[in-house]
């Protein structure tokens, strides 16, 4: 009897404060979201805004861990394996959930099961990037110079590496890739000459764009931008069918308490619809685009679909 009655207490117990766990998140311990690839890359950059958003929001402590390499699968590996909490978060995007899984044969994770995917942050334009001085003055001139000579490009993402290789099919010539563990270093040796073009999002070539060391030939959006009015769309420049935009979301391991899982999203959606939140993105090229945790788990599995078919059109088989 004793135990029975020790049992029934230890279950009452359980129940009131499983409860109470979730409606004290997250202030038993720090927060920390992984970012996969270098700081200074869209998924750095974007980790510390969310970073500054959950603190603000939900008085946190936020511990942003960059652990790039191998094209973001150590850190993303990382973040899915860890203990599904709520303490332990990671920068989803296109590159990682979409890209990844048609690079990699054998792909550590699976890009929708291992994850609970929280929000959608924000979307970008992917901008053809040379060198500011170089000889190219118009995409026309540069896809002439790709058809009579070998011309080398850098990237240091999946997104920047389909990115490139579907614009080389599409523009029919044929290029060198150069591997970078990230796209700052990338953009680094675009400026110095050391490669001739990258495609990137305008997260991380603004600043140079900026400094005057490297320039954007077209940008992928379905109009100009007002930040940046004298680079033409891909459409303008005769190639209506390149529309690739990446995208950048807050995800956790697979298995998160729901009740958690749906605070952190009324968080950060709740930031990404302020002005002040939004500018910051705008500023960075980005574009503030929240989403229900419903639509965000739909709209992973569409864009894994969507960069398949891409990848599938430039030919770009798993290694």
């Amino acid at each position: 009897m004793r135990i029975l009655t020790s049992a029934i207490a230890l279950f009452g117990l359980a129940l009131c404060t499983s409860p109470a766990t979730a409606q004290n998140f997250p202030r038993d311990k720090p927060i920390r979201i992984i970012a996969a690839f270098s700081p200074g890359s869209a998924t750095d950059i974007s980790a510390r805004i969310v970073g500054e958003v959950l603190k603000n929001e939900l008085g946190a402590v936020i511990i942003v861990d960059n652990k790039p390499g191998a094209q973001g699968v150590i850190g993303t590996e990382a973040a899915v394996r860890s203990p599904a909490d709520g303490y332990t978060l990671t920068i989803t995007s296109s590159s990682l959930n979409a890209i990844n899984p048609g690079l990699f044969k054998k792909l550590p994770y699976d890009p929708v099961k291992d994850f609970t995917h929280i929000s959608r942050l924000t979307t970008m334009p992917i901008a053809l990037l040379v060198k500011a001085d170089g000889p190219h003055a118009t995409l026309q001139d540069f896809v002439a110079t790709g058809k009579i000579g070998q011309l080398s490009y850098g990237y240091g993402s999946p997104g920047g590496q389909v990115s490139a290789v579907a614009f080389n099919s599409a523009a029919a010539f044929e290029a060198l890739g150069v591997p970078y563990k990230s796209q700052p270093p990338a953009l680094t040796d675009l400026a110095a000459g050391l490669v001739d073009y990258v495609l990137a999002d305008l997260s991380v070539a603004t600043t140079l764009m900026k400094a005057g060391r490297i320039k954007a030939l077209a940008i992928s959006a379905p109009q100009r931008l007002a930040d940046w009015p004298g680079v033409p769309t891909f459409a303008e420049a005769g190639y209506k069918d390149y529309d690739l935009v990446v995208w950048v979301g807050l995800g956790g391991p697979s298995g998160m308490p729901p009740d958690v899982a749906r605070r952190l999203n009324a968080a950060i959606n709740k930031a990404l619809t302020q002005p002040d939140t939004q500018e910051r993105f705008r500023l960075l090229g980005m574009q503030s685009a929240p989403n229900t945790l419903e639509n965000q788990d739909a709209f992973v599995r569409a864009q894994l679909a969507a960069w398949r078919k891409r990848m599938a059109q430039a030919k770009i088989q798993p290694e």
